[in-house]
């Protein structure tokens, strides 16, 4: 009797499109293969002519990934039981790319500047500036900055960045912290 798997992978070399089924395979296999931290982080966009794309969150795993490459070329050929990937192309950064078959999830807003800031913080940032003996130019600049500050930490706290342990500004670092950069440094 002939296992079910050497007959589809008999079948799958005789067909037309058996590269891009192939690439397909790679492609799905990819969360597997890398596991679960990594495609948390990462994407693979497509496949084209022996090259796996990747779409990274960021540099830093880019450059992490890029290390560990061969490695991770010789897992997906395994688990596609080929040998035509020969690349892995990393794109660092920009949005995730959609993936139709995923559940839609609420939509992050692209731009921080979008955010609105609350009246409190908004009648915070007025009275801060009641009694200060500014120009009045120098005090609408300042103004204005401090409310794209509240708008910039209140979209990073909707993005899912953790609020710092210490003072509650988002924790932005590569790294799982519980403490922003600057309480680190005190």
């Amino acid at each position: 009797m002939i296992p079910i798997a050497k007959i589809l992978d008999q079948t799958l070399k005789k067909m037309p499109n058996a590269k891009k089924i192939k690439g397909q395979i790679i492609q799905d296999s990819w969360p597997d293969v890398v596991g679960e931290p990594i495609a948390a982080k990462t994407k693979a966009v497509s496949f084209d002519n022996g090259i796996l794309f990747v779409w990274v969150r960021d540099s830093v795993w880019a450059q992490h990934l890029s290390l560990q490459k061969k490695q991770i070329i010789q897992r997906l050929n395994r688990a596609a039981k080929t040998r035509i990937l020969h690349d892995i192309r990393f794109q660092a950064g920009g949005r995730k790319p959609v993936d139709p078959d995923e559940p839609a999830r609420w939509e992050p807003q692209e731009n921080w500047r979008e955010k609105t800031v609350s009246k409190e913080s908004l009648q915070k940032i007025e009275e801060s500036f009641t009694d200060t003996s500014l120009p009045a130019d120098l005090a609408e600049t300042m103004k204005t900055f401090f409310i794209a500050q509240e708008q910039r930490i209140s979209w990073y706290l909707h993005q899912g960045y953790p609020p710092c342990k210490q003072c509650g500004m988002p924790v932005v670092t590569a790294e799982r912290a519980e403490l922003c950069l600057c309480c680190k440094a005190e």
